[in-house]
């Protein structure tokens, strides 16, 4: 892994990335607890299917909330104050790719 994935060499890709998005957004609470994790989780769902909907694309970055202790600097560095920062998208217009897999419903719904 180490040979073909290297910290510059992520750093420089995520960088790209976000250059080239029309935006980022960051979704946090106020507070790390189950209800608030629900309600941030509700509000990407929405964010994503508010993006679809218009036509636009969108990719979770979340490198910076998955180290624990780096969340408080990042969310210093966005002028958050206490809030936790949980999830992180960039979005934007883009090329159509193809769809994930999708095995057919009546193979995990139960009647």
């Amino acid at each position: 892994m180490k040979l073909f994935f290297t910290e510059s060499g992520e750093n420089k890709k995520y960088r790209e990335q976000l250059v080239s998005s029309a935006g980022v957004v960051v979704l946090g609470a106020n507070r790390s607890d189950t209800p608030r994790w629900i309600a941030v989780g509700r509000a990407c769902q929405r964010f994503g299917l508010q993006a679809t909907a218009l036509g636009l694309k969108y990719a979770f970055v979340n490198q910076p909330v998955e180290v624990a202790a780096l969340r408080p600097q990042f969310a210093a560095s966005l002028g958050l104050g206490e809030r936790r920062p949980d999830i992180v998208m960039r979005f934007g217009y883009g090329p159509d790719l193809p769809k994930s897999l999708r095995r057919p419903p009546e193979l995990v719904m139960r009647s």
